[in-house]
């Protein structure tokens, strides 16, 4: 695709699992998406237990890797390199060369299947094991690995806690933002007295702010913020996308899970999402006290499988202000199950956010 024209440049067909070259093309749903840094290549991984690597100048498929053996979910290049990063429901995290198509080495640790990676420049990545509750940071040099237990419960204490997290300042936020916040802190007022609770059993996402601080997110609708300093989370939002209503009178409301999360990376924002009709951004406390604030919100209907955040660089070598694009894939369903859905399109929409320096008195 054509960010700026919008418009379509090449197209890989699907393949029929049946045919003779089908190592040359994905004959399975495809489940994630990597862009080196020079944007050389692109890698893509699915439910065919493939990963698949294109040049993009070219035009041309360069190479297939088959050695996980279950579907491949989340893929991450490292930094101002050609090495990948790729994780899979067998558990397993495989290194890999793109520049000579070959196969590094192999991670193993996670007890369920492993559905997010991402890695920035130095030799490592950070992932999470669904179900078996962890997120892991490899030290890829030094063999190495650090295991951060979440499973965030939120309950009534909790909750009342929360309402407490909203930016102090509303008159410097714009109208969504603080209506998004009202309905938010509604929604905690009522849970509170309703004695809710809601217990993360799954994560489902994670993002590396810097090489020592992710964000990571589950069913439970919490964003942890992690440090490699300490094996809990230093900071953790609860219901960060509100609830939705189960259709029952007798069931609690259900969590909205968090389904996505981006970073800006070395910056102090990132961005989460969910199926409640809205990306969020966020943007980390300065000082000494870790935490983040809501700054921003973009309508968007459907569920957001994915997000990928990117800094443009300006067109004036002397400015101190970039612009910021963001792409989201939308869908009727969850990216890895069938088990609900929404009504809206398939469809990947990119939003660009204007950096706009403060004058005085704001």
């Amino acid at each position: 695709w054509d960010r700026v024209e919008g418009t379509k440049l090449h197209v890989f067909r699907g393949l029929k699992k049946k045919r003779p070259d089908h190592n040359v093309g994905h004959c399975d749903e495809i489940l994630a998406v990597a862009v080196s840094s020079d944007g050389r290549f692109v890698a893509s991984g699915g439910r065919d237990r493939r990963i698949h690597v294109w040049s993009v100048p070219e035009d041309r498929h360069l190479g297939v890797f088959h050695q996980h053996k279950d579907a491949v979910t989340g893929l991450a290049f490292r930094r101002n390199t050609n090495h990948l990063y790729s994780c899979s429901l067998d558990r397993m995290v495989k290194l890999w060369n793109i520049d000579e198509l070959g196969y590094m080495d192999t991670l193993f640790g996670h007890q369920d299947g492993a559905v997010a990676i991402d890695a920035l420049q130095r030799e490592q990545a950070v992932t999470v094991g669904c179900r078996d509750k962890t997120v892991r940071l490899w030290k890829i040099a030094d063999d190495a690995q650090l295991v951060f237990r979440a499973g965030a419960a939120t309950d009534q204490h909790r909750i009342t806690k929360a309402l407490g997290f909203a930016p102090e300042i509303q008159s410097e936020l714009n109208p969504r933002v603080v209506s998004s916040l009202n309905v938010h802190e509604t929604t905690l007022r009522t849970l509170a007295g309703a004695d809710a609770e809601f217990s993360e059993d799954c994560v489902d996402c994670v993002t590396m702010i810097d090489e020592e601080t992710f964000v990571s997110g589950g069913d439970s609708g919490a964003l942890c913020l992690w440090s490699v300093q300490k094996k809990k989370p230093v900071f953790i939002h609860h219901l960060s996308h509100g609830v939705v209503s189960t259709g029952s009178n007798d069931a609690p409301p259900r969590a909205c899970w968090i389904s996505a999360v981006a970073a800006v990376p070395f910056t102090d924002l990132f961005f989460s999402a969910s199926s409640d009709g809205c990306i969020r951004m966020w943007q980390m406390r300065a000082g000494k006290t870790p935490g983040f604030d809501l700054v921003n919100v973009i309508a968007v209907n459907g569920f957001v499988n994915a997000l990928s955040v990117r800094e443009l660089v300006p067109e004036d070598p002397m400015s101190n202000t970039r612009d910021v694009v963001v792409a989201a894939a939308v869908g009727q369903e969850p990216r890895l199950g069938r088990w609900e859905k929404v009504s809206a399109r398939n469809v990947v929409k990119v939003f660009t956010l204007r950096a706009v320096l403060p004058t005085a008195g704001q």
